[in-house]
């Protein structure tokens, strides 16, 4: 299968192009150069008909590019706009000229938020959800959490304790999106804890005694390392995720504790 990924030097770009190249033909696209043996186009989305050279026998396009959260007060409003909503449309216009089958893009999980972000992720689903009625593109929208590069193994491990996904479980959604059987969705991409509703009930009284029984070990890690935890937990449901897109999350705070003690012993 012919695919291109935009925004290739980016997080998300450099982990499916590691993976996908294994079963797929794949080609690149940036605004920056990039050192890699796949082939490689130059595009800034933001610019009209910059992808359609590099779209041309395309079978399904990987579409990443975008200014996020922790990039509020650095970008305008008008960066945001141009990037997240213009580049999407500018790749939807591509698409459609040369017959792509299947779109994959990155929205998020501060869909539901209230920032600026937010506002552009939202229009971004509206205009997947126009492109797969009007031109019938298979479009799979992947909704990640938070997996933003972290300063260390610490600042990690806690983000796994709060509202973050590790980076490949975000990389086997995007494999999964790209074969799936699935013409078009919206899909959560989080981590999977395993709480359960008494847990959420007790969860205010007893913490640490939740994460305790959910990862043995965790309480007295937890407070060795000065760990801040959550104030509220909530049971996750993926089925959807499961059974539309294959999704199921591997790592989470337990996995975190294994791989701090493989790495320290």
């Amino acid at each position: 299968m012919n695919i291109l990924i935009t925004g290739a030097s980016g997080s998300v770009g450099t982990g499916a192009a590691e993976v996908l190249s294994a079963n797929h033909r794949i080609r690149l696209s940036d605004a920056v150069p990039i050192n890699s043996p796949h082939p490689f186009w130059s595009a800034d989305v933001r610019e009209p008909n910059s992808l359609l050279e590099a779209t041309e026998g395309v079978e399904v396009i990987i579409h990443t590019p975008a200014f996020h959260g922790v990039h509020l007060g650095q970008r305008t409003e008008q960066e945001f706009y141009d990037l997240n909503v213009t580049g999407t449309f500018h790749m939807f216009q591509a698409a459609v000229r040369n017959r792509v089958r299947r779109v994959v893009w990155l929205s998020s999980m501060s869909i539901y938020g209230s920032s600026f972000y937010s506002y552009t992720k939202k229009i971004g689903e509206q205009l997947c959800q126009f492109y797969h009625e009007n031109h019938g593109i298979e479009i799979i929208m992947l909704r990640p959490a938070d997996f933003t590069p972290y300063r260390d193994i610490f600042h990690y491990g806690e983000r796994m304790l709060h509202g973050g996904v590790d980076r490949r479980d975000i990389i086997q959604a995007v494999e999964c999106a790209v074969s799936c059987k699935t013409p078009f969705g919206a899909y959560h991409i989080v981590r999977q804890d395993p709480f359960d509703e008494q847990d959420v009930r007790v969860y205010s009284e007893f913490p640490l005694e939740v994460w305790e029984k959910a990862y043995p070990g965790s309480k007295d890690f937890i407070t060795k390392q000065g760990f801040r935890i959550p104030q509220q937990i909530q049971v996750t449901d993926l089925s959807k995720e499961r059974q539309e897109l294959g999704f199921s999350p591997r790592y989470n705070f337990g996995t975190f504790m294994k791989e701090y003690d493989s790495n320290t012993t």
